[in-house]
């Protein structure tokens, strides 16, 4: 069924976004459109066209069972993303959903772009890592980019800071690092060649991993001493307090390695 406009466009909202838009109708483009009818499965809506556009109710949102009444109502102006269109067979289809989605990925890549520590809310834990919800999308963290302390399974709903590390819109993925985040809000307390008191955390043979304001700083056996040392184990435990310079600071990798101090 197609039917025209009957509305006074210059009496609401809608002629304003009508303005926004080189009407053109093809798939993938953003339109403006009235609700102008609700059925249980999916809602009438008027963008423009001689078509009246659908919007199914799996493509209003991502929460699995809600009544359409609910969300939407009647003469109510919004804009939807066409995913389907072919004047010869008269129909259209909307989605609701997908255009929010377009906004949530131009949003995080002006984040990104801007290098900035996000939040994210923990949906799910896995073998693998965290399942985070930012700006409406999913993401992901490796159990690697994770502080120890957010790696337990038995947190939920946790609030957690975020740095990002992959963004790809066409594949719809995102990985963040929550390690990352944390170590640029830590970093402002901690200046190159600064000297410093920190804590032992571990003793490898390679070196001391040492606590300085939460973050794990590396000092090498090479920047301990000129000398060979067989056994750190012998010089060093667990818990000591040790005096170092830091040498070295990666924003992008997170990492600080460090000099004994003489």
């Amino acid at each position: 069924m197609g039917i025209k406009f009957s509305i006074d466009y210059e009496r609401n909202n809608f002629v304003k976004l009508l303005k926004k838009y080189n009407y053109k109708f093809s798939t993938g483009n953003i339109f403006a459109g009235e609700i102008i009818g609700l059925e249980k499965s999916l809602s009438l809506v008027d963008i423009g066209s001689n078509i009246v556009a659908s919007l199914p109710i799996s493509e209003i949102s991502d929460f699995q069972s809600f009544n359409i009444n609910e969300i939407l109502s009647t003469k109510q102006v919004s804009e939807f993303l066409l995913i389907q269109y072919n004047l010869e067979k008269n129909y259209a289809i909307t989605s609701l959903k997908k255009f929010k989605s377009v906004l949530n990925w131009q949003r995080l890549k002006i984040l990104n772009k801007e290098n900035l520590i996000i939040s994210g809310q923990l949906e799910k834990s896995t073998k693998k890592g965290k399942i985070v919800r930012v700006e409406g999308l999913k993401g992901f963290i490796i159990n690697s980019n994770l502080p120890k302390f957010y790696r337990r399974k038995k947190l939920q709903k946790l609030i957690l800071p975020l740095k990002f590390i992959k963004l790809n819109e066409n594949k719809n993925k995102l990985f963040f690092s929550s390690k990352l985040a944390y170590f640029k809000n830590q970093i402002k307390y901690l200046k190159l060649y600064q000297s410093i008191s920190g804590c032992i955390t571990q003793v490898r043979s390679y070196g001391l991993f040492v606590n300085l304001f939460g973050l794990k700083g590396l000092l090498h056996i090479s920047q301990i001493s000129s000398q060979r040392i067989s056994d750190l184990t012998k010089l060093f435990k667990k818990g000591d307090t040790i005096n170092i310079v830091i040498i070295y600071i990666s924003l992008n990798r997170g990492r600080i390695s460090l000099s004994l101090q003489k």
